[in-house]
């Protein structure tokens, strides 16, 4: 058997009772489960989730930020996991290293009862997908396709001119301090160059007013935005398949490539991997069949190395520029502003001098498997998976250096270094299963029973050498400091036994039962096991003789339920059930040096055991009008308690850790789905055969327990509804100086000092101040005392939604995807946002200058500009609407008629062209994506859901455009 599995919370199990890896079988595994299906046949996509994107009812989440949020795969995984990877067997494979052209069919497992069988770790659902293997008694087929796409990052602001930015930045700064921040000369120079761009924009500075004497002063016009990306990045993709069989065996093996440049105009960005695979079975005998799998996976990234100089990502850093620095000196060839005062920097010369961040990754499995099928009914099946997991990764840091008027050169801090680090890790996995499967009349039995473990090894070496002896040549040993120098090695390993058991009664009446007993090296003794069981039913109500006066209507209708509960492992480390001590450097000198101390030991979690997510599951299934329209219903609610959380211990402990199964939550939701697929007989003597599908979810979690004794807003409480946004509301714009003088005493919590252009907030309570709640009532900010807070939006996402739309006609077909989102609050708290947020981290484009409030605009969107945080509370008027609707994917198709492909000895040639992400329509800022608006957490130490940023530190949203082939033999 040969398939592949998304991993979406945990390491999944492999179908133990597929045949063959196609879905319809899969549905078996469950007859009553909740579970979505589809096969991949499409186009060749850049990556592998691409496929995956929108074809699951419910799955309406960005593919670029699957690690960020497992919203994906059910709308109620409102949990505080993020690792997303693909598993082979029970194995492990980065999802960027799957070979899409390798996917033959996805499958969606949503209810406790259908993935129970994939261990107590998928606790959230399970997305399986199917690889390609060959058949047996297939001819010898050989399949090519390739993919050219460009792309382009959307939704960026225009960068700003230089006399303008400066007159904002300006204002901002008298506003807040009562002064210009540059001095005048600079200020007129950039004028002066706005007005006539054939002055020079780098000249020396002779009196100290522009930098420092003996300097570059510069007074240049840069649109860094511009300057900073390509037109458009070129990515290109090819894979190549062969696969076929005798009587006995069969066999498949693929190899892809794929190259991609960066957006990046200076310095460049590479990303290059390649996939191999290979797949053989072989029927031994009648009773016997053996199996082979191995894949092979290398990638290698190659970018700047710019964190020492930047201290961010350069996609962030760029909206902070300068526009009056210009890239080049005079000279043309040698960069600007690379080392200097009273400038931000050049981020072009960083990019291109700063050094490079290499990354290889090798990661190879191989997994054998056996069937034995000794007498009819009964199958006994095991495989074996190994992996080795291989990370290189080449930092250096260049000396950059500034040429100076004079002709000497200035070297940037920090010094050059050469880092290197070296990770691998080992992964084994057994699996044994046997199904015994018995018909007796209309009664079908079916039990199977199957043992699990897995066991991964880790090792970490990171070593870093400072102030190497050549600036180009980046060895440890070829620098004479050695400054860092680590390794750090775990393990873990987990078992598992489960065991299911299926009666169906002529296909009308369905009952299963699942028992999983799984163990964990990761929890202490006395707590590594736990027991979690789950059953459904399910009634084909349109197999009963009443329902046959509805049959010429209906073709299939089917009621399921199901309930059951799985494990969740919830730990920060494999070892967090053991209390551990660090050093620090003491705050005292003895014999003249500073002494090294430990650190108190860490509070071990000795009473942290499994995770428990229980759930209950109400759907029903449809088909009328002879299958043309079916439709799918669920309702569930999901509790998830013994929650893993830091426990409250006084201060006077002196130490941190503690966590225990504390916290409770409750998950309502519900998913539907309805697809109609038809054709239109004739169309210009053609049939046109077209479908539409439609599905929309919904859900919300709720906190039912939760050790917060204060009821503080800074953290989670009994009766919270994960994403609440607590603020104030607000009340206009202050509009003179009386008002201000006013607003000093009332609003005097947040600022002792206000002016015309802030903002003015409500006075909820009518106290006549403005706070978070009176001190003398206790603590302040909770629940009881809140003052004039309150919840003004959820930044949950709700009531998401996507729409397929598929037509054929001849040759030619067409599909378009759009997904997105009907209601969700956001609140955008940074400078790209806000813009003006002083000298050195604003994010000043048009849109802010032009849109903050000024006697001549009283009714502006932003308030009057200044560096001060005061008027950017969490507010109502600012609050985002972020719902929205977007093309993810169109493509169109034309399959060359077979009659000219034949004579050539060609079986298909289908060329497509496809556009990512053209078009969408939301209520959010304009140059925010929102696709970028990332997940943080609340309590990171607890890995709680928390808000929302929108930071923008993170690689540019993109639209792409694409071409390529699919050739078959």
């Amino acid at each position: 058997m040969s398939k592949s599995t998304f991993k979406i919370l945990f390491y999944l199990r492999k179908n133990q009772v597929n045949k063959d890896g196609t879905v319809c079988i899969m549905i078996r595994l469950s007859l009553n489960g909740e579970i979505s299906q589809f096969s991949s046949k499409l186009s060749v996509k850049p990556d592998a989730w691409d496929t995956v994107l929108g074809k699951a009812k419910g799955n309406t989440q960005k593919a670029r930020q699957l690690n960020e949020t497992l919203e994906d795969i059910r709308a109620s995984l409102k949990n505080h996991y993020r690792d997303i990877e693909v598993h082979e067997s029970f194995v492990t494979v980065e999802n960027s290293l799957l070979n899409p052209q390798d996917i033959e069919s996805v499958s969606v497992l949503k209810d406790a009862s259908s993935a129970a069988v994939y261990g107590a770790r998928a606790a959230f659902g399970v997305v399986l997908i199917t690889t390609k293997k060959g058949k047996k008694g297939q001819k010898v087929t050989v399949n090519y396709n390739n993919n050219f796409s460009w792309s382009a990052p959307s939704r960026l602001p225009d960068g700003i001119s230089s006399d303008k930015w400066i007159d904002a930045v300006q204002l901002a700064n008298t506003n807040t301090n009562g002064s210009g921040y540059f001095s005048q000369e600079l200020v007129d120079a950039v004028h002066a160059y706005c007005q006539d761009p054939s002055r020079p924009s780098a000249f020396l500075d002779e009196t100290g007013a522009f930098t420092a004497k003996g300097q570059w002063a510069y007074a240049g016009n840069t649109d860094w935005f511009d300057e900073f990306y390509k037109s458009a990045a070129f990515m290109q993709q090819h894979n190549a398949s062969i696969q076929g069989g005798t009587e006995k065996n069969a066999y498949y093996a693929s190899i892809g490539y794929k190259g991609q440049d960066g957006l990046l105009a200076y310095g460049t960005d590479t990303y290059k991997r390649i996939n191999m695979s290979f797949n053989f079975t072989s029927q031994v005998t009648k009773w016997l069949e053996i199996g082979f799998r191995a894949k092979y996976n290398r990638s290698e990234s190659d970018e700047p190395n710019t964190q020492a100089y930047m201290g961010s990502s350069p996609y962030y850093e760029v909206y902070r520029s300068f526009p009056f620095i210009p890239i080049y000196l005079p000279d043309g060839q040698h960069f600007a502003a690379m080392e200097g005062s009273n400038f931000n920097y050049n981020y072009a010369g960083i990019l291109a001098e700063a050094g490079r961040l290499k990354n290889v990754y090798d990661d190879i499995w191989y997994t054998g498997s056996f069937n034995i099928t000794p007498f009819e009914g009964l199958s006994i099946k095991g495989d074996y998976t190994g992996n080795r997991y291989f990370r290189t990764q080449r930092e250096h840091l260049k000396t950059i250096y500034q040429l100076n008027p004079d002709g000497s050169q200035t070297a940037k801090m920090p010094t050059n270094k050469a880092g290197l680090r070296k990770y691998d890790d080992t992964y084994e996995a057994l699996n044994v299963w046997a199904e015994y499967k018995k018909q007796i009349k209309d009664h079908s039995f079916s039990v199977m029973v199957e043992y699990n473990q897995e066991r991964k090894n880790t090792s970490d070496m990171y070593g870093v050498a400072a102030n190497l002896y050549v600036n180009d040549f980046p060895i440890i040993d070829m620098a004479k400091d050695k400054e860092t120098l680590s390794e750090s090695a775990t393990v873990w390993a987990v078992q598992g036994a489960f065991f299911r058991v299926n009666y169906d009664y002529k296909g009308r009446y369905l009952v299963e039962l699942n028992g999983r007993y799984d163990g964990s090296s990761k929890y202490a003794s006395g707590s590594q096991w736990g027991f979690f069981p789950s059953a459904s039913l399910g009634w084909r109500v349109s197999e009963e003789k009443f329902f046959e006066p509805a049959r010429k209507l209906f073709d299939n209708f089917k009621l399921r339920a199901s309930i059951g509960s799985l494990g969740n492992q919830v730990t920060n480390g494999n070892f967090d059930y053991i209390g551990t001590v660090g050093s620090e450097n003491l705050n005292y000198v003895l014999s003249g040096q500073i002494p090294t101390g430990i650190t108190p030991a860490t509070l071990a979690y000795n009473n942290v055991t499994w995770e428990k997510v229980t759930t209950a599951n109400f759907g029903i299934d449809l088909g009328l009008l002879n299958n043309r329209l079916t439709a799918s219903f669920d309702y569930y609610m999901r509790y998830t308690t013994d929650m893993v959380v830091s426990k409250a211990y006084p201060n006077t402990m002196g130490t941190s850790g503690g966590k225990e199964n504390l916290a409770s939550m409750r998950t309502n939701g519900w998913e539907l789905s309805l697809n109609w697929a038809d054709r239109i007989n004739d169309v210009a003597g053609s049939p046109l055969e077209y479908n539409i599908g439609v599905g929309l979810s919904d859900s919300y979690s709720t906190i039912t327990k939760y050790d917060n004794p204060t009821g503080t807003l800074n953290d989670l409480y009994v009766g919270k509804r994960l994403g609440e946004i607590w603020g104030y509301t607000t009340d206009g714009f202050i509009m003179d100086a009386a008002e201000a003088a006013e607003q000093s005493k009332r609003q005097s919590y947040i600022s002792n000092t206000w002016i015309p252009g802030d903002i003015r907030y409500a006075d909820l309570n009518g106290d006549g101040v403005v706070n978070e709640g009176d001190s003398e009532k206790g603590p302040i900010n909770t629940l009881s005392n809140h003052g004039d807070k309150k919840v003004i939006g959820n930044q949950t996402p709700r009531y998401r939604f996507n729409i397929n739309l598929g037509l054929s006609w001849k040759n030619f077909d067409v599909r378009a995807l759009f997904e997105g989102v009907m209601k969700r609050d956001l609140w955008l708290s940074n400078e790209v946002f806000w813009g003006f947020n002083g000298v050195w981290n604003s994010a000043i484009n048009d849109y802010h200058v032009d849109n903050s409030w000024s006697e001549e605009n009283p009714n502006a969107y932003y308030p009057v500009p200044t560096w001060n945080s005061r008027s950017k509370q969490v507010q109502t008027k600012y609050l985002q609407n972020a719902s929205y609707i977007r093309l993810r994917d169109l493509t169109i198709g034309y399959t060359l008629p077979k009659k000219w492909l034949e004579p050539i000895g060609v079986s298909q040639l289908k060329v497509f062209f496809s556009g990512q992400n053209l078009w969408e329509a939301t209520g959010l800022y304009k140059y925010v994506d929102p696709d970028m608006t990332g997940n943080t957490y609340q309590k990171s130490s607890d890995g709680m859901v928390g808000t929302l940023n929108s930071d923008m530190k993170s690689y540019p949203f993109c639209r792409s455009y694409s071409f390529g082939i699919n050739l078959t033999f």
